[in-house]
């Protein structure tokens, strides 16, 4: 009983410094802090999706041209990994799928086969996906490639390989350059997985959640506090 009360009073000594301590408005670099929180946790919503599996059109995933080709669809974001994922499963070489996103659709796609199992091959250029993606206004550009597993029971491909994320940072540099976000994913057996995502400085612009937390910074110490609890926890 007495080492709970110790704790007990342990603790509240704590809180009470914390409090008086953080009762001052944010200086620059706590407010860049918070803002940065509060944009990365929005980019996170808007690049959610389902986890579950998707059907997809049998007949479209038989005329998928293994030379690579453009596809007009109309898909949500929210689900179009799932079924990105339904279309890549079940192939025994690896295949890629580059999808063009704006206003949380995708309408846009291209794929193609690889020429083995080892290696995804990419039959556009990088170049040539930043200009389509600028000129018909495209937010982001999602990669989904598969890993054909000979034996599931054995083996784990369900995370990227060294080469997945070299390729992964490479293409960044050059889509977020011209304001086009990245988004890459991993395919195994019908499920997607999530490996990178690298936002555009343009896109939903820090300097909107720093605006927002000086018009109330410094306007009164609870108000500063709540700001603290925020940033830090």
């Amino acid at each position: 009983m007495e080492l709970i009360l110790v704790l007990v009073s342990i603790f509240g000594f704590i809180t009470l410094v914390f409090v008086f301590t953080h009762l001052r408005p944010l200086n620059e670099d706590e407010v860049k802090q918070l803002g940065t929180k509060r944009r990365g946790k929005q980019i996170r919503g808007y690049f959610s999706f389902v986890a579950g599996e998707f059907n997809v059109d049998k007949e479209f995933k038989k005329r998928m041209n293994p030379n690579g080709a453009f596809y007009r669809i109309n898909e949500g974001l929210f689900g179009f990994p799932s079924v990105a994922a339904a279309l890549l499963k079940y192939k025994k070489h690896e295949w890629i799928i580059i999808a063009f996103e704006k206003q949380k659709k995708i309408d846009l796609i291209w794929l193609n086969k690889g020429f083995d199992r080892s290696e995804v091959s990419l039959y556009l250029s990088v170049g040539n996906i930043a200009n389509i993606a600028k000129q018909e206004n495209y937010t982001s550009i999602l990669i989904f490639h598969n890993h054909p597993n000979t034996n599931p029971n054995y083996y784990d491909c369900r995370r990227p390989s060294s080469k997945d994320l070299e390729s992964a940072n490479e293409f960044a540099c050059v889509f977020n350059t011209h304001g086009i976000n990245l988004v890459e994913f991993v395919c195994e057996r019908g499920i997607h997985y999530e490996y990178f995502l690298s936002p555009a400085i343009s896109f939903i612009p820090l300097t909107e959640f720093v605006m927002a937390i000086n018009k109330i910074n410094g306007l009164s110490k609870l108000k500063n506090l709540s700001l603290h609890i925020e940033r830090i926890f």
